[in-house]
């Protein structure tokens, strides 16, 4: 990893607040059992505004990540979820009033034969006064780049090399993807990246909600933080496009508000194609889907089409078709006409109805010239 400005290492150092541990009857100690308690409860319950009232409403990612994760707790249920804390774990009140306190979630996934668990440091704070009511403000991350606007980015200690170097990455990446998709990044246009390196596999799969048991390098959905798998060794090569990915997520949802109705390949597919702008793998992508294709193993499209459906046992023809035909579009009608597309899909029009007023074209028929186009390419290394 190439060496970074001094003060770019600077502003990564860890937080340095002061802790002191506070005893079991302290009252702000009870004010936070009494938080974790009640997000329990309302779990039980599953009650969504009683949960959602103990979520600190000022930062808006984290709201919308945590209503997210508990509407998946009706729509991929899992048994015996518990949140509570860590007895065997001092609570500490920091300098700034906050209070860093260990809480452990454990959770039976229906399919699995053993139990899911894992603990994180979690920070509350008053909303008032310390003896009043308190909200849980997320995970306590050691480190937090808020210095740049329009950028924040949390991680641990032992990610910090990569959070200075996604600091420097996250804006020229932005900026290059959103002229991509013909939105001028200037233009106030573009929403807050906020980008969380996760430490453990299992923490980010739980994250986005608890019966999500897929291995995973990164995540981002609308209004979300992008999430990614954090690394002992991360470069440039490796953590562009794996930022690149998501921040054409990201900017994707800047289309229109159904672009996260679109058809998952579609989503994936305009993700990966900002992913290589960041790689050198084009001739590659290109000769493994044209085998694909040369070999009858591709898929009817509506089969890669629903996230948490069918195109669940097709993932890899989701992200190679999907990148496959997304540049299709590029080369041969051109990304003005692939971005007036996709803001179609995401004002509503099926697939045929956005390829007629976009491409001049029925899906079918674009879907017969992609495939042509593929039976004529060299396979041979």
């Amino acid at each position: 990893m190439r060496l970074l400005p001094l003060a770019t290492i600077l502003i990564c150092a860890p937080n340095t607040w002061a802790s002191t541990p506070l005893p079991d009857n302290a009252i702000e100690s009870q004010r936070v059992r009494a938080v974790v308690d009640a997000m329990q409860s309302a779990i039980q319950r599953l009650d969504a505004g009683a949960y959602m009232a103990q979520i600190n409403p000022s930062d808006p990612v984290l709201t919308t990540e945590h209503r997210a994760w508990f509407t998946e707790l009706s729509v991929a249920p899992v048994n015996d979820l518990r949140v509570s804390l860590d007895k065997e774990t001092e609570i500490l009140i920091e300098d700034d009033g906050t209070i860093v306190a260990p809480i452990v979630y454990t959770w039976q996934v229906p399919s699995e034969d053993e139990p899911r668990s894992y603990d994180m440091p979690a920070r509350f704070e008053p909303i008032g006064a310390a003896h009043g009511q308190w909200h849980f403000t997320g995970r306590a991350w050691e480190i937090a780049l808020t210095d740049t606007p329009g950028v924040r980015i949390y991680c641990d200690q032992q990610h910090a090399d990569i959070a200075n170097l996604a600091l420097e990455r996250v804006p020229v990446l932005r900026d290059e993807i959103a002229r991509d998709m013909g939105i001028d990044p200037s233009g106030g246009d573009l929403h807050e990246v906020v980008v969380k390196i996760y430490p453990r596999m299992r923490e980010l799969q739980a994250s986005i909600y608890p019966s999500y048991t897929a291995g995973i390098s990164g995540w981002n959905e609308p209004g979300e933080s992008i999430k990614i798998l954090g690394r002992d060794e991360m470069g440039l090569d490796r953590l562009d496009p794996l930022l690149a990915h998501e921040i054409g997520h990201a900017v994707s949802f800047e289309y229109g508000p159904d672009i996260n109705l679109a058809p998952w390949w579609t989503l994936e597919g305009v993700a990966e194609v900002a992913a290589g702008l960041f790689r050198d793998s084009w001739e590659r992508k290109n000769r493994r889907i044209a085998k694909l294709a040369q070999s009858d193993n591709l898929r009817e499209w509506h089969l890669l089409a629903d996230f948490k459906g069918e195109a669940i046992n097709h993932g890899m023809h989701v992200y190679l078709q999907g990148w496959s035909m997304i540049d299709y579009i590029d080369r041969t009608l051109g990304k003005d006409k692939r971005n007036a597309w996709f803001t179609r899909l995401a004002h509503g029009d099926t697939l045929d109805q956005a390829s007629r007023a976009a491409l001049n074209i029925s899906f079918d028929e674009l879907d017969a010239q992609w495939h042509a186009s593929l039976m004529e390419v060299d396979t041979e290394d």
